[in-house]
């Protein structure tokens, strides 16, 4: 299967098994209902697509690029979604009305959500090191059993978000919205070494 052709074509409810195309370019598909097992499209320019109730099941995207693509209730599981810029998507330039995207035990290192609308977003299980997500809204996301080292919550809204399970993550309270956010012990701790405060467990005796 090949998706050379620069002319707009629409798929429905296909299943693409074992697709191959590294350093292409894919434009003008439209994909409804489709499912992408075991693909592999390193460093794959996908310009103009649109992905509708779709699911990547154990594929590598790493580094593909998504130039003005769309995307609606679609499904990353344990696949590689390495190094995209999820800014160059429709996805900010549009008003939300279906959940672009969930993500189940992926690796998406190295990727930027900055400014993006990630209400409801799920992130569960997943490795998401030095990702972006400054001035994101993550509002009811589900970041759960992820590990976040070292990626950026700068003025993020993370209002009822769950990072039950969570670790290595870097959230300070004062430079982003945190009400109702769901943390777990002992990684909650965090949170503490970004207020000026003291910690100690020399409490002494009471005078």
């Amino acid at each position: 299967m090949t998706f050379s052709s620069t002319q707009p074509q629409e798929y429905n409810s296909q299943d693409f098994k074992k697709v191959a195309l590294k350093n292409d370019r894919i434009c003008l598909k439209t994909f409804n209902s489709c499912t992408f097992n075991k693909c592999v499209f390193n460093e794959t320019v996908f310009q103009d697509c649109r992905f509708r109730d779709c699911s990547f099941l154990g594929c590598d995207l790493s580094l593909v690029r998504l130039k003005d693509c769309s995307f609606a209730n679609t499904r990353f599981e344990d696949s590689q979604v390495i190094g995209v810029n999820w800014t160059e998507t429709s996805w900010g330039n549009s008003k939300i009305i279906f959940k672009p995207v969930d993500f189940f035990g992926c690796v998406i290192n190295h990727s930027t959500f900055m400014g993006l609308n990630l209400k409801k977003v799920i992130i569960s299980k997943c490795i998401a090191r030095e990702v972006s997500f400054e001035e994101a809204n993550l509002t009811q996301a589900n970041c759960r059993f992820s590990d976040f080292m070292n990626s950026r919550f700068i003025h993020a809204n993370l209002t009822e978000a769950d990072f039950t399970g969570a670790r290595n993550y870097t959230i300070a309270p004062g430079m982003n919205t945190l009400k109702k956010t769901a943390f777990s012990l002992p990684e909650a701790m965090s949170l503490l070494y970004n207020l000026d405060i003291r910690l100690t467990d020399d409490i002494g005796e009471e005078e």
